[in-house]
């Protein structure tokens, strides 16, 4: 198993939200672009209701969703690349 890694938080051990110890990984960035949230450390653990098991998990909840691509794209563009070098990788901004 491969080692995971965040840079949106130091501790994937508990619930970014609720500092639970029951967490689900959630990339921040799915379907085809969940490897690359992977190699840049784009992950939050979030309790399973949290993640996706309820109406106000980040699967259901937009403005939450919103919240952490925002976060991992400030991120990229502090310490990876520019804006435009984001837009060609996950194909738009969100800032």
């Amino acid at each position: 198993m491969k080692k995971l890694y965040s840079v949106l938080t130091d501790d994937l051990e508990h619930c970014y939200i609720t500092g639970s110890n029951t967490i689900a990984i959630h990339h921040v960035f799915g379907g085809p672009d969940r490897k690359v949230s992977e190699r840049y450390g784009f992950l939050v653990p979030l309790r399973p209701d949290w993640h996706n098991l309820s109406s106000y998990g980040v699967h259901q909840n937009r403005e939450l969703d919103l919240r952490f691509k925002r976060l991992a794209q400030g991120y990229y563009e502090d310490h990876i690349g520019s804006r435009e070098q984001f837009r060609k990788e996950f194909r738009k901004s969100y800032l």
